[in-house]
C-alpha cells in the first residue's frame, strides 16, 4: 500500500513538472509583443535623434520568410543614393520601429535603411520565438529579397539588437551576401539568460532544460540550440560588437565571448553606464563615431568616405 501511494505521488509530481515546463516554455516563446504604435511612441519619447522621422517616410512592403511566414518590412531611403544599404533586426517583443535609434545614425551616414518585423512580432501573425534559429532563416530571405530588388553590387550590412543581434550572428552560418555585421547586445547563448529570468521569477533555474525539451516538442526548436556564438567561429565577415557595460539583462560577457570566438576581423566596444540596448541612447555621439570609424576601415565595413 505504501509503495502504491509513493507511485501515485511520483506520478503526480511528474505530471505537475510536465505541466509547469509546458507553461514555462509557452511563456518564454510567446512573450507579450509591442504594437507598432507602442514601439514608435517609445522611440519618439526616448530617442531625440529620431524625432524628425515620420511614419510616412517609410515605404512598406512584405517578404516571404522561412516556412512561408509573411514578414512586414519597410525601407527608409537615403537622401543621396550611394548604393549603401543596411538591414536591421530588432529585439524580442519589439517591432521594426524599435530600430529608429540606429536608423538615425545610418541615415546620416548615407545608408538606405531596411527594417522588418521578426516572425511573431509587429504586424506579423503570432508565432513562437526560436531565439535566432528560424529568425536567421527569415533574415536570409530578407537579404536575398533585397538583392533581387537592387542587384548584387550593393554595399550591404546587417545590424541586430538583442534578439536581433543573435539573429544576425546565427545567420552567419549561411554565409549571407553582406559586407559587414553590427551586433548590439546580442547573446552568445540563450540558456544563461533564461536561467536568470527564471531565478528572478523565483522558479528553479534547472527547469530551463525540461522546458527546452518541451519547446522542441511543441514549437519545433529547443532553447539549448540557440547559441549564436557557435556561428562566429568560421565567420570572415567584418564584425562590430557593441554592448552596454551596465547591461543587467544580457551581460557584456556575452559579447566578450563572441569577440573571443570570432575568426575574422572583429571589434568590441563597451559603452560606459549603458544598460540593455541602451548604448545608442546613452552615448549617441560616441556610437556614431564608432560606426563611422568601423565602416571606413578596409578591414571593417570598407564603405569609403562616410
Amino acid at each position: 500500500m505504501n509503495i502504491l501511494i509513493i507511485l501515485i505521488l511520483v506520478a503526480l509530481l511528474i505530471g505537475v513538472m510536465f505541466l509547469m515546463c509546458s507553461v514555462i516554455a509557452k511563456i518564454i516563446v510567446f512573450g507579450r509583443r509591442q504594437t507598432l504604435e507602442e514601439s514608435w511612441e517609445w522611440q519618439m519619447l526616448n530617442v531625440p535623434g529620431a524625432r524628425h522621422f515620420k511614419k510616412e517616410d517609410f515605404e512598406n512592403y512584405t517578404v516571404t520568410g522561412y516556412g512561408g511566414v509573411l514578414l512586414h518590412a519597410a525601407v527608409l531611403y537615403a537622401k543621396k543614393d550611394k548604393n549603401r544599404w543596411i538591414i536591421m533586426a530588432h529585439g524580442y517583443t519589439d517591432t521594426r520601429y524599435g530600430m529608429l535609434k540606429y536608423i538615425q545614425f545610418f541615415h546620416k551616414l548615407g545608408f538606405h535603411c531596411v527594417v522588418y518585423d521578426e516572425r511573431g512580432h509587429g504586424e506579423n501573425a503570432p508565432c513562437p520565438c526560436s531565439f535566432g534559429i528560424r529568425e536567421a532563416k527569415d533574415l536570409m530571405a530578407v537579404i536575398e529579397d533585397l538583392h533581387q530588388r537592387k542587384g548584387d553590387r550593393i554595399r550591404l550590412g546587417l545590424l541586430g539588437e538583442s534578439l536581433g543581434g543573435a539573429t544576425v550572428l546565427t545567420a552567419l552560418q549561411y554565409k549571407p551576401r553582406v559586407d559587414f555585421v553590427v551586433d548590439d547586445c546580442g547573446f552568445a547563448d540563450i540558456i544563461p539568460i533564461l536561467k536568470a529570468g527564471l531565478r528572478r521569477s523565483r522558479v528553479p533555474s534547472f527547469l530551463v532544460y525540461p522546458a527546452s525539451r518541451m519547446a522542441k516538442r511543441k514549437y519545433g526548436e529547443s532553447f539549448t540550440a540557440a547559441r549564436p556564438v557557435d556561428h562566429v567561429r568560421n565567420n570572415t565577415i567584418p564584425l562590430l560588437i557593441i554592448h552596454g557595460a551596465e547591461d543587467n539583462f544580457i551581460p557584456c560577457e556575452h559579447s566578450q565571448m563572441i569577440k573571443a570566438a570570432a575568426k575574422g576581423y572583429a571589434e568590441l566596444h563597451l559603452i560606459p553606464e549603458a544598460g540593455h540596448a541602451g548604448s545608442a541612447i546613452k552615448a549617441p555621439d560616441q556610437y556614431l563615431e564608432i560606426l563611422r570609424n568601423f565602416l571606413k576601415k578596409p578591414e571593417g565595413g570598407d564603405c569609403g568616405d562616410i
